[in-house]
C-alpha cells in the first residue's frame, strides 16, 4: 500500500466514531483507501482509550504526518476534529469532498457523501442506520463495518477524481 500512496501522493482518510461529538465519542476505526474499488479498514478494538489508540495507530502515522502526501476527506472537520482529540496531526494539503462538490454546484442545499455518490458516481450506498440495523456501532460485526467504512472511502477517493476533474473543467483550478 505504501508504494501506491508514494507514487499517487494521495490518501483519503475515512473514521467510523461512536458518535459527533470528539470531545465525548471515541474513534471506532479509520479506513483509508488509495487506489479505485480498495480500501483498508482498521478497527480499533479498544476505542476507548486514546493512549492505545494512538499507539496502535503508530504504524500509519508517518502516512498521516507525510506533508508530501495530500489527506482526502469527507467533511474534514468532522475527522480532524477526532484525530486532534487523539493527539493525531494530519500534516500535508487536505482536500474535502463535501466542500469540492459545494464549489462545484453551491445552489444545492445538501452534499452528504451518500448523495453525491449517487449523484455523480450513480452508485447507491446503504445509510449508516441500515448498516447498524438498530445496534450500536461498536456491536456491528467487523465485516459488516469494514465493508461499510471501505465504501465510504473508496467512493470519497472516486468523488475526489471526479470533483477535481469538473473543478479543473469549470474553473479551470488546479488539484
Amino acid at each position: 500500500m505504501t508504494e501506491v500512496i508514494i507514487k499517487e501522493k494521495i490518501l483519503v482518510i475515512d473514521l467510523e466514531t461512536a458518535g459527533l461529538d470528539p470531545f465525548t465519542d471515541h474513534i471506532v476505526s479509520v479506513a483509508i483507501s488509495v487506489e479505485k474499488g480498495k480500501g483498508f479498514n482498521i478497527v480499533l478494538p479498544f476505542y476507548k482509550n486514546k493512549a492505545k489508540v494512538k499507539e496502535f495507530l503508530q504504524p500509519i502515522l508517518p502516512i498521516l504526518e507525510d506533508e508530501t502526501i495530500i489527506k482526502v476527506f469527507h467533511n474534514a472537520k468532522f475527522d480532524l476534529k477526532f484525530f486532534h482529540q487523539y493527539g493525531i496531526e494530519i500534516k500535508g494539503e487536505i482536500k474535502d469532498t463535501m466542500i469540492m462538490d459545494y464549489l462545484s454546484d453551491p445552489n444545492r442545499k445538501t452534499h452528504g457523501l451518500k448523495e453525491i455518490s449517487k449523484l455523480h458516481l450513480h452508485y447507491h450506498q446503504i445509510s449508516f442506520e441500515e448498516m447498524r440495523k438498530g445496534r450500536d456501532i461498536t456491536e456491528v460485526p467487523k465485516e459488516e463495518l469494514t465493508k461499510y467504512a471501505c465504501e465510504d472511502a473508496d467512493l470519497t477517493l472516486q468523488l475526489y477524481h471526479f470533483l477535481t476533474h469538473k473543478l479543473n473543467q469549470d474553473y479551470g483550478q488546479s488539484n
